[in-house]
């Protein structure tokens, strides 16, 4: 992978973060717990997928894109 390319996935990724932080806010305001329950392991399996298969590779690559480590690249 060139670094061309990792960098924007990476970009992305923190946008989709963003994205799904705002949408667990909303979803947390659920007052049925059983619904809540459901919409927050889904979410849940589909953060653990994005990370495992998109942002897990890219660091892998180039570990100072890693964007959880203090000092990384904020793009």
């Amino acid at each position: 992978m060139e670094r061309d390319v990792a960098e924007p996935i990476i970009k992305a990724m923190k946008g989709i973060d963003l994205a799904l932080l705002e949408l667990e806010d909303a979803v947390r305001a659920i007052k049925d717990e059983d619904e809540r329950k459901k919409m927050l392991l889904f979410m849940a399996n589909v953060i653990h997928e994005f990370h495992m298969k998109i942002t897990l590779p890219v660091v892998q690559h180039f570990p100072d894109l890693h964007p959880d480590v203090p000092g990384s690249r904020d793009y």
